[in-house]
C-alpha cells in the first residue's frame, strides 16, 4: 500500500510539473520534451489548470490524513474527492464547445 500511495504521490508532482511549467521554470530541454510528450495537458486553459492542481491538494490531504491517522478511509477519500474537480471543468468544456 505504501508503494502504491507513492506512486500516485510522484504522478501528481509529475501532473502539477507538467501542468505548471509556466510557474516552475526547469529549463528549456525540460519544457520541449514536455510539450512534445505531452501536448494536450501542458496546454490545458486555467480553469482546468486550477481544478487539476485542486485535485492535487486535496489528494495530498488525504496523503497526510492517512500518515497521521493510518486510517485508509482517508486515501481512499481524497482519491475520490480530487477527481472531482478536473472532472467538473471537464463536463464544463464539453457543454459549452458547439456541437457541430
Amino acid at each position: 500500500m505504501d508503494y502504491l500511495i507513492l506512486l500516485l504521490v510522484a504522478g501528481c508532482v509529475l501532473i502539477l510539473l507538467i501542468v505548471h511549467q509556466d510557474i516552475i521554470q526547469l529549463g528549456e530541454g525540460y519544457n520541449k520534451a514536455i510539450s512534445q510528450l505531452f501536448p494536450k495537458l501542458g496546454s490545458v486553459n486555467r480553469s482546468m489548470k486550477n481544478a487539476i492542481s485542486l485535485g492535487c491538494v486535496v489528494f495530498f490531504g488525504g496523503v497526510i490524513s492517512h500518515a497521521y491517522t493510518q486510517d485508509d478511509s482517508w486515501l481512499w477519500n481524497g482519491l475520490m474527492f480530487a477527481v472531482v474537480p478536473p472532472l467538473i471543468q471537464f463536463v464544463r468544456g464539453r457543454r459549452k464547445q458547439p456541437s457541430g
